[in-house]
């Protein structure tokens, strides 16, 4: 009887799911905003989700970024690259979904196509 009890905790051992943990990702992200964005499972030494933002020194454009991270990647750096210094703030958090996915909102995006139908409109005269 106790090997019957044994084997059945065994295989009720093997039927249990590890369930992993969920972020954001984004694929696609201008001027913050998130255009394409969706969630993903992590793999299980990625026990974390972030958010983080490189800023350049310079005239360039922040890259923004979401997904999956393990606790030893949670962690700001910065260096230089071709005479460019970046600065890279990421932020972790440790449960489902909580890196908030940001969508692109109406008005930003009517104000997106606005500002292109002008500059396109100056063009045609």
């Amino acid at each position: 009887m106790n090997k019957f009890l044994w084997s059945c905790a065994a295989l009720l051992a093997l039927c249990v799911t590890v369930r992993s943990l969920s972020c954001y990702t984004c694929d696609v992200a201008v001027l913050g905003y998130c255009l394409h964005d969706k969630h993903i499972n992590c793999i299980s030494n990625q026990t974390s989700c972030f958010t983080a933002v490189a800023k350049f020194s310079g005239d360039l454009l922040d890259i923004h970024e979401k997904g999956c991270a393990e606790v030893t990647q949670c962690s700001n750096t910065s260096g230089h690259i071709l005479n460019v210094n970046y600065t890279i703030t990421r932020t972790c958090c440790g449960s489902d979904l909580c890196n908030s996915a940001t969508s692109i909102e109406l008005p930003v995006t009517a104000t997106l196509f606005a500002a292109l139908a002008a500059v396109w409109s100056q063009w045609a005269l």
